[in-house]
């Protein structure tokens, strides 16, 4: 009896790694590496695949056209929820997806951070308040908080250079 509840209980855990895998981080063509975060990939994302939610178009912090999407379908990090908003560059249905942010509210920040451990592996750096991943298809900086209760995750494909050095220097 023993036996059988430590196998059933294996089981659970492989089925919850597969599903956090494939529900929530998108594998690239790459080994190992993701493209991603749940329905959303750089590099084959475009605007006109932002059916749910809210789509407008707003000025990017560099001056480009942009559209911004929010109110997209959340999914959960650990025990918590998080809303996910898009950011598009230009107005046009193929417009390619240039930014995922997530916003956790009640963030743990050990949650986000094994999280991102988990689907990214090691950060390349850690401060006090967030870490910095990158693979050869995004990269991501986790605020942890970034204000009281709050984490808001940055999801940006490597050749928005000037964006990544924004968020850095916040």
């Amino acid at each position: 009896m023993k036996k059988k509840l430590i196998a059933g209980a294996a089981t659970l855990v492989t089925i919850g790694m597969i599903t956090w895998a494939a529900v929530v981080v998108g594998c690239s063509g790459k080994k190992g590496e993701f493209d991603g975060v749940g329905n959303w990939r750089f590099g084959k994302s475009t605007l006109k695949n932002a059916k749910n939610g809210i789509c407008q178009p707003t000025d990017l912090n560099d001056g480009r056209k942009g559209t911004w999407c929010f109110a997209q379908t959340p999914f959960k990090i650990g025990e918590r929820v998080a809303e996910v908003d898009l950011y598009f560059l230009g107005t046009d249905p193929d417009a390619r997806l240039i930014e995922i942010q997530l916003k956790i509210r009640g963030c743990v920040e050990q949650e986000l951070e094994q999280w991102m451990r988990t689907g990214f592996g090691p950060p390349i750096e850690m401060k006090a308040t967030r870490g910095y991943w990158k693979n050869s298809f995004l990269w991501a900086a986790a605020l942890m908080p970034s204000e009281p209760g709050r984490c808001l995750v940055h999801f940006l494909p490597v050749s928005e250079n000037a964006e990544i050095e924004r968020i850095k220097q916040k």
